[in-house]
């Protein structure tokens, strides 16, 4: 599948074949790509400088395409870990250790950049529009400015003038936009296996962004200045390298030499740590900028960006000493917040944001990735003041906002099922980290009393305000009243879907006491009564222990917010077990009658939310995963025959939906589905952040579903078991149809089973 973002036909490049693997031919799919390695590699390590310059392009675009084109695609080359033990067979064995770090294509981007004159040029006809236009639009306010390609004729840029190590990265990062999933399943298939494309992401984090070393000391050590043909005049280095801003570390805030906004070099020698860190953030975390459309696979490589970031900056106290630690995390914290600020209103409303909602926690909890503080127990007060305070007033936003954009997401959809229910309980379980809500809420309350001895803090903090909103965004405080009313429209939710549970635990327990006390017989020819219920008792088990504790953590927060800085009066109602959560979860659920009621007819003056007690679909009920009553197998299999009826037979199924005939008639009541609707949720255009109920009618169909039901297995085995025993069976068996078939002719005549009408759908 061709990326979005790369609406124009691929360009097939056909010099590199010509020239260098003639001796390759197009119909060995076996041995090719190996092949054309062992080529490659022969000529990197025997060809002049002038033949590799001119070959490096086309290399380049062999291996990652150009426009829509993979190449070799990297990412469908897997490789098997067990144990931490890669297997990794020939082909992708291969491919890894050509483009890896120590690898030949490093060594030919290596032999080019021993001449600064030497550079390559990326068009923008060669790249996605978006991307083009954001690129363009950077003049002279990022690392892009002092690398415009212009033409002769032209005041406007027309492309990019990179080095070779520039040039390959550059595209190395572009690939990460290609990664599309066709389907939201697609990574818990075959989890052991990992794509050659994420295995380099990862060496190249480790090598260029060293843990135990100083990026300044990545061999081979190549100095700065060949990144530009430009000779050095008396010009600072920080006017060369716009593209790096300087960061403000805890020294600086402790000293008076506070917040400059000019852009300065950490190191010359760090100039490719720099580059690689620059380029996967600026063109991952702008996808969203460049499409709607959400990027699972390249959402699980940005967590391992995330990830790495963290670690090497919580290495930056330790030897040796490396500046460029001390400031990456800070130098990317606003993209990482507007890529995220983004997707939590946009994305799908469906279970894949559980991958972005494991970005989000990834990055606001720092100290996961501290030796030095691994339980959250285990470190005090103090200590979480004095590492993580600067971090979190960078990230604050990343902290109230988002947070508030999660509650509101989850409001909008049934968190009663195993998927959503987890989410809901990680995610609150964050938020009571001892110290962080408190802390939270004392940087918003030094911010609002805007006091002279927290001049330094509030600077900072407005300095990364405007960076991340805008210069017109007003800081709303995390326990502001629309957020309060927001809260305890969370709080009722998660009430009610513990009732809901404890209905479907009901359930289940009297079908169990009502099947042990029947025969036999009873248990064969009855049905269980949770035929349709849409999980096992186990995940009705797990569900339930979610909530609760969801439940727990929610009141732990308020009770943060109203015995650190209370809000409103009422909410000192919410404060029951304390912050200790020493309480028991019955104590949550044993709540008083008029409590539920203050918080149903006090929300802020807002107008009640209507309760939908009609059974809601987000998809299709046919394309349901398989439910516990259902055959895995035979669920694949009436998928594939209704796809397949629809396919030849769409139209007839149609027209017998709207007939007035016998024969359409009894169709209808014995076969053909009758039209229903489904919702989806999603934001509105305003950009309230409110999200309304989209309805979508699914016109009739032929549905297959019913021959999953182990209920219906077992009714087909019995009479095709009584019909080989009794000769007799097969007559009184085609009787009864015959007879049913009679019954429905009858229905219809006496107008029971009227033609569909979908204009008749209404939303209740």
């Amino acid at each position: 599948m061709n990326s979005p973002l790369f609406s124009y036909p691929p360009v097939t490049n056909t010099s590199l074949s010509s020239t260098l693997l003639a001796s390759v031919g197009p119909n060995n799919t076996s041995n090719s790509l190996i092949e054309r390695i062992r080529v490659i590699t022969s000529y990197i390590d025997d060809a002049s400088e002038r033949d590799l310059y001119n070959i490096f392009v086309d290399i380049i675009f062999d291996i990652f395409g150009r426009g829509s084109d993979k190449g070799w695609a990297l990412d469908k080359l897997k490789t098997k870990i067990s144990d931490e033990q890669k297997y990794i067979c020939r082909e992708p064995d291969s491919v890894y250790h050509f483009l890896s770090s120590s690898g030949h294509v490093f060594k030919l981007c290596y032999k080019l950049l021993s001449n600064n004159l030497l550079k390559f040029n990326v068009y923008f006809s060669d790249l996605p529009i978006e991307l083009s236009r954001k690129i363009d639009k950077s003049f002279g306010q990022s690392y892009y400015g002092s690398r415009f390609l212009y033409h002769t004729d032209s005041v406007s840029p027309i492309g990019l003038n990179l080095n070779s190590f520039e040039f390959y990265i550059f595209h190395f990062a572009i690939y990460g936009l290609k990664l599309t999933s066709d389907e939201i399943s697609n990574g818990n298939d075959g989890s052991n296996q990992v794509s050659v494309y994420k295995l380099l992401c990862l060496d190249y984090l480790k090598f260029f962004l060293p843990l135990d070393n100083s990026a300044s000391l990545v061999l081979p050590q190549i100095q700065f200045n060949i990144l530009s043909p430009i000779p050095k005049q008396n010009t600072t280095t920080s006017k060369l390298l716009n593209f790096i801003k300087k960061d403000v570390a805890s020294n600086d805030l402790l000293n008076d030499n506070i917040i400059s906004s000019y852009w300065m070099l950490t190191s010359e020698a760090t100039w490719r740590s720099e580059v690689v860190a620059f380029f996967f953030a600026d063109i991952w975390l702008n996808c969203n900028v460049l499409t709607n459309a959400s990027f699972i696979d390249l959402t699980k490589l940005i967590r391992c960006f995330i990830k790495h970031l963290h670690l090497y900056s919580n290495c930056a106290k330790h030897q040796p000493v490396d500046n460029l630690k001390l400031i990456l995390m800070a130098r990317h914290g606003i993209q990482i917040y507007q890529y995220l600020s983004y997707y939590m209103v946009n994305w799908p409303q469906d279970f894949s944001f559980r991958l972005l909602l494991e970005n989000w926690l990834c990055y606001i909890q720092p100290w996961r990735y501290d030796d030095s503080s691994k339980q959250p127990c285990s470190i005090t007060e103090l200590e979480m003041n004095d590492k993580w305070r600067i971090f979190i007033i960078r990230n604050l936003l990343c902290y109230t906002k988002l947070f508030y954009l999660a509650i509101k997401r989850f409001i909008c959809i049934d968190v009663c099922s195993p998927r959503y229910s987890i989410m809901v309980y990680r995610m609150l379980k964050v938020f009571t980290h001892p110290y962080l809500l408190k802390m939270i809420i004392d940087i918003e309350h030094m911010y609002s009393s805007n006091q002279p001895q927290h001049k330094k803090w509030n600077t900072l903090l407005s300095e990364c305000l405007v960076e991340a909103e805008g210069p017109s965004f007003k800081y709303e405080l995390m326990f502001s009243k629309e957020h309060n009313s927001e809260y305890k429209l969370f709080y009722l939710k998660l009430q009610k879907s513990l009732d809901h549970v404890a209905v479907e635990l009901c359930r289940y327990k009297e079908d169990q006491i009502g099947r042990n006390n029947s025969s036999m017989l009873e248990l064969i020819l009855t049905p269980r009564k949770n035929t349709m219920s849409d999980y096992s008792l186990n995940e009705w088990k797990d569900i339930e222990t979610n909530l609760k504790s969801s439940l727990m953590f929610m009141e732990q927060i308020i009770n943060v917010n109203v015995t650190t800085m209370p809000v409103m009066a009422d909410l000192s109602t919410w404060s029951i077990s304390g912050v200790s959560g020493n309480n028991t979860t019955s104590s949550i659920l044993n709540k008083s009658q008029s409590l539920i009621q203050s918080f149903e007819h006090k929300t802020m003056n807002l107008s009640l939310r209507p309760v939908i007690h009609a059974k809601e679909w987000e998809i299709d009920p046919d394309y349901l995963e398989a439910l516990s009553y259902e055959n895995y197998y035979l669920v694949k299999l009436s998928k594939f025959l209704r796809n397949t009826v629809e396919l030849y037979f769409n139209s007839h199924i149609l027209h017998l939906s709207t007939e007035n005939s016998v024969f359409a008639g009894v169709l209808r009541q014995a076969l053909i589905r009758k039209p229903m609707k489904i919702f989806s949720y999603e934001p509105r255009n305003d950009g309230s952040g409110k999200r309304v109920r989209t309805p979508k009618i699914l016109p009739p169909t032929i549905s297959f579903r019913w021959m999953a039901s182990y209920f219906n297995l077992s009714w087909i085995l019995f009479l095709l078991t009584l019909t080989l025993v009794f000769n007799n069976t097969g007559f009184w068996i085609g009787l009864f149809y015959v007879m049913r078939i009679v019954y429905l002719c009858l229905k219809y005549l006496i107008g029971y089973a009227p033609p569909f009408k979908w204009d008749d759908i209404h939303e209740n």
